[in-house]
């Protein structure tokens, strides 16, 4: 026989208190309120469905319960034993006095919904977190790749104008390379020039120097 949606919202909320408890959220406050929700769903469990509940699943649960509260330090001054008979004889004196009376169930039932809508809503404000972190991660991966193929362009420009700087750098040298060569050719020109002028001055200076010892 399956469970009853009683024990599964009891459980859920059982299973929550101790993972809290794993993740060091002790001191919060909402821990001491479920864990005696957690009595009063079992002192329910226990009246609406003994035929459900297997006495073994009873006492499994009395146990975690107990030690969730041994380790919040609620009853701590008990035994397990002794906390066991005191459950034992308070569901003892409550079947007696609830017995007949069948308002109980609509109240059960009340708080059985209204747990499992707490249970709920912290199931979707866990699942928006997760939803949000996974969108933050999606931008940011995003994001990361846009920068990476910015980078990217910035580095091939930034290779393609050093190629083009070494080009014109190599076209500059080989330029000057011709006008310094040019200006060589064109110094020994003008130095042949100069010499060609001042051989003919001379030859003139020395004809003219005859031609004027011959009249006197």
């Amino acid at each position: 026989m399956g469970l009853s949606r009683m024990e599964i919202n009891f459980r859920r909320l059982l299973n929550k208190c101790e993972v809290m408890l794993k993740t060091k959220q002790k001191d919060d406050d909402r821990l001491p309120r479920y864990v005696e929700s957690l009595g009063n769903m079992l002192k329910d469990l226990e009246d609406t469905s003994p035929c459900v509940t297997s006495n073994e699943a009873i006492n499994d649960y009395r146990r975690r319960i107990f030690k969730l509260k041994s380790t919040l330090g609620l009853d701590a001054s008990e035994s397990y034993d002794e906390y066991l008979e005191k459950e034992k004889g308070k569901n003892l004196s409550e079947r007696e006095q609830l017995l007949g009376l069948r308002q109980r169930d609509v109240k059960s039932s009340g708080q059985a919904d209204d747990l499992d809508e707490l249970i709920d809503y912290h199931q979707n404000v866990q699942q928006k977190i997760a939803d949000e972190m996974l969108l933050f991660t999606r931008n940011l991966k995003e994001q990361s790749e846009l920068a990476n193929r910015i980078i990217k362009k910035d580095t091939e420009v930034a290779g393609r104008s050093t190629q083009l700087t070494d080009d014109n750098f190599a076209k500059l040298k080989v330029e000057s390379n011709k006008l310094t060569e040019h200006s060589k050719r064109a110094w020994k020109c003008w130095m042949w020039i100069m010499l060609v002028i001042v051989l003919v001055v001379f030859i003139n200076m020395v004809l003219f120097m005859k031609v004027m010892k011959k009249k006197y």
